[in-house]
Parts: C-alpha cells; sequence; structure tokens
C-alpha cells in the first residue's frame, strides 16, 4: 500500500459488513466483527475514519484482531487534527496474507478471492 492509498470508494467495496448479519435478525455484528469484514473488504482506516463505523478505539480492535491470528499491516501517517494541527495517527490494513483467517472467523469463507 503506498503512502498515498487509501480505502476504496463505496462504489468499490464488497459490502462484507452486510453480509455478517441475515437481513432479518436483530443480532448486530459486534465491533471486532465490522473491522474486520472492512478490512476485509480491502478498506484501511487511522483511528479518525474507523469512528464512521462505530470504532472508537481502533488500536486495541487491532491488537483484538491479532490475538486471533489476523495479520494487520501499519504505518504511520500525519492528518490535519484539532484546529488544523498535523497529528500523527496510524493507518491500519489487512495483510493479504491474511485475508483466509479474517474470512473464517466472519464465517465467510467463500468470500476471499
Amino acid at each position: 500500500m503506498d503512502a498515498q492509498e487509501k480505502s476504496p470508494p463505496a462504489a468499490n467495496r464488497t459490502g462484507l459488513i452486510n453480509r455478517l448479519v441475515p437481513a432479518k435478525d436483530t443480532v448486530k455484528p459486534r465491533k471486532w466483527q465490522r473491522v474486520l469484514a472492512a478490512f476485509l473488504d480491502g478498506r484501511s482506516f487511522n483511528r479518525f475514519e474507523a469512528e464512521r463505523i462505530g470504532d472508537h478505539a481502533l488500536h486495541s480492535t487491532v491488537s483484538a484482531l491479532q490475538a486471533r491470528g489476523v495479520v494487520i499491516n501499519r504505518r504511520d501517517e500525519t492528518v490535519s487534527g484539532f484546529g488544523g494541527a498535523p497529528t500523527r495517527v496510524c493507518r491500519y490494513w489487512l495483510s493479504p496474507d491474511s485475508r483466509q483467517r479474517a474470512a473464517e472467523l466472519l464465517g465467510l469463507e467463500n468470500a476471499v478471492r
């Protein structure tokens, strides 16, 4: 992933988050499942971007995913923070070698290409 690469636009995502729970089911996916599905979809996040899917502590979620055997890549980047001040954050994305493990954890073994 190069330094300028961000998550693909919404139109390019396969929507794995939506496949985690059947439409009639009222149980929502857990935070780690939402984040892992987004990673499996090819998305990457920094801590501020992860807020959009309800993750307020991305570093902890990444740690929990790694404890389940998923390799998450990362790199530091600088973004505009409070008042426009430069803020250092970490961008995270799923290692290609962990796609199969991620799919297994989500019960989406057939989703891996």
